[in-house]
């Protein structure tokens, strides 16, 4: 979501391609919440936001043209709320589900929720709730114009990507020392589940990650991708015959899912810091027409 909504704001990509890649691999996805209900009514007057449940498509073509300014990805756990600069509804839910998308707009903020949407027994989806509040300060005119995907904007951000895979690299070295100090240096067979799921869905990260997206973030965020899955899976396990043991597991993989849910948010938020302060008219062009 936030890669390829960026990526549209830049124009390197259509609406239709980055919604496809958006809602690849699920049969379907809504919106409960969306100001106004509808994008048609989303703008500088829109109200809170709505029960009613809208398609994400949408959401997303309101998103193109109500004045999106910036777009992150945050991925809060309890105790380490990673990318959440508030409280409130909105930071608890984010902290329920393990992750957020924060979008900064000319009018608010919003705040989107995944969630699985399961209707019937075959039925896939995904659910996004969508909290609106007030922007906390005018953003400034002087905002730096958006650097084109397939660069990184200052100061040096490449250079933070290569500091922050390195960072990773020595979490996951120190976690392995630590859990190996414990006789767990196996991680335990039910890890080997989320390898299997981590595995499975590199599979489809080409479809993840929109066209020019720079190396060494694509890279950084497929790394994050499978050592954020595994972590999950081993918390998930106590681990330990003591409790002595599992609150020192516990830790050493908390120190670990901290590293591994930075770098995730260095490779995607780093490229997008800034959006366009004005869309270019063949944006706006582009959301006009229907969506695929």
């Amino acid at each position: 979501m936030v890669a390829w909504l960026a990526a549209t704001l830049a124009g390197s990509v259509d609406p239709s391609t980055a919604l496809s890649a958006i809602q690849y691999d699920s049969d379907g996805q809504v919106a409960i919440g969306w100001p106004g209900g509808s994008a048609g009514e989303l703008d500088i007057g829109w109200r809170e936001g709505s029960a009613a449940e809208v398609d994400f498509a949408d959401v997303f073509t309101g998103l193109l043209t109500t004045g999106v300014r910036t777009v992150a990805l945050a991925l809060p756990v309890a105790g380490d709320p990673l990318g959440l600069t508030s409280s409130g509804v909105f930071a608890q839910a984010a902290l329920d589900a393990e992750a957020a998308v924060v979008i900064g707009t000319d009018a608010r903020q919003l705040g989107l929720i995944p969630t699985r949407d399961l209707r019937g027994s075959s039925y896939r989806g995904w659910r996004w709730q969508v909290f609106v509040e007030p922007a906390v300060a005018p953003i400034s005119e002087a905002v730096t114009p958006f650097a084109p995907v397939g660069t990184l904007p200052p100061a040096d951000p490449l250079h933070v990507v290569e500091q922050t895979d390195r960072a990773l690299s020595r979490a996951l070295r120190d976690a392995t020392a630590d859990l190996s100090a414990l006789d767990l240096a196996q991680w335990r067979p039910e890890v080997a589940a989320g390898r299997k799921e981590a595995e499975a869905a590199l599979r489809a990260a080409g479809q993840r990650m929109p066209p020019g997206w720079p190396a060494p973030a694509r890279a950084l965020a497929e790394r994050s991708l499978v050592l954020w899955r595994i972590v999950r899976v081993a918390r998930a396990d106590p681990g330990a015959s003591s409790a002595s043991g599992s609150h020192a597991r516990g830790v050493a993989l908390s120190r670990l899912s901290h590293a591994v849910r930075t770098a995730a948010m260095v490779a995607y938020n780093v490229p997008v810091v800034t959006l366009p302060i004005a869309r270019p008219d063949t944006i706006i062009d582009l959301v006009q027409r229907p969506l695929a």
